[in-house]
């Protein structure tokens, strides 16, 4: 994955969370009823972040392969052919 992709997709993960951490779309979820005894609100809340900060540790982990794969890549074009 190169900078430029990786860098457009962590803006729109930013841009998914403000989305749904944000008005109307949050106030979905209020409204005063309980989901496994506790309040739907919170939940939500807590579950959407979690969700975020899962989709934004493979994003990364993601760059982090490509990278390894790349340098891998690039120490093979550098060693000497056998004889």
């Amino acid at each position: 994955m190169g900078k430029i992709k990786l860098t457009e997709r962590l803006l729109g993960l930013f841009a998914l969370g403000w989305l749904l951490l944000n008005f109307p779309l949050f106030s979905i979820w209020d409204k005063g009823e309980f989901l496994l005894g506790w309040p739907l609100l919170p939940t939500a809340a807590f579950v959407i972040w979690g969700l975020l900060i899962v989709a934004l540790a493979v994003l990364m982990e993601w760059r982090v392969d490509g990278a390894a794969e790349a340098s891998a890549d690039d120490a093979r074009r550098q060693l000497p052919p056998d004889p």
